[in-house]
């Protein structure tokens, strides 16, 4: 008799809670939905964070069609080359991103970029790198004026941020090391 009254007792207020609790579950997207349309802010974190590849447009060389560089980095990180015709230093550079892109094919967006007015087509590294121009990118990086080359760009894992922008040429191990960290 005395288990029975508890089964029913622990029965009954175990249904007042969950009828309560139940209450207070919502949709995470529609509560927040309906935070924005009452002005009421919304946490940084559930917003979509825009990409700095996003920021980056390009001119594709050989078609002359311009999109955000997001269009074709597909892996999450990307690293960027800027090239210039006038560089002595960037065939050794060209070297060194084609050794990178064996170690990191399909796991890392490889880029060629060169400067709007310096644009020159390599044959030998055409289809193995896309080779862009670049028209704009954001402010604090200032692609499109690059002066010291070659310089390095690379992007983050989901290209939301930088994370390295080296000047100059060094061993292809330093690049693997930075790109296995991310």
């Amino acid at each position: 008799m005395k288990s029975k009254f508890f089964s029913v007792l622990f029965f009954l207020v175990f249904s007042v809670f969950s009828c309560a609790s139940a209450d207070k579950v919502q949709n995470p997207e529609q509560s927040e939905v309906q935070k924005e349309q009452a002005g009421e802010p919304v946490p940084l974190e559930l917003k979509k964070k825009k990409s700095v590849a996003e920021d980056i447009i390009v001119r594709d060389i050989y078609s002359n069609e311009e999109y955000p560089l997001s269009r074709i980095a597909t892996h999450g990180i990307v690293f960027i080359e800027i090239s210039a015709t006038w560089c002595k230093a960037c065939p050794e550079m060209k070297a060194t991103t084609t050794k990178l892109l064996d170690y990191f094919e399909g796991k890392v967006s490889f880029v060629r970029l060169y400067l709007p007015d310096d644009i020159q087509e390599d044959r030998e590294y055409r289809d193995v790198i896309p080779e862009m121009a670049v028209v704009s990118s954001p402010a604090e990086l200032s692609l499109e004026k690059t002066e010291a080359m070659p310089r390095v760009v690379v992007l983050s894992n989901s290209a939301s941020e930088i994370a390295a922008d080296i000047t100059g040429v060094y061993p292809v191990l330093y690049y693997y090391g930075l790109l296995s960290e991310l």
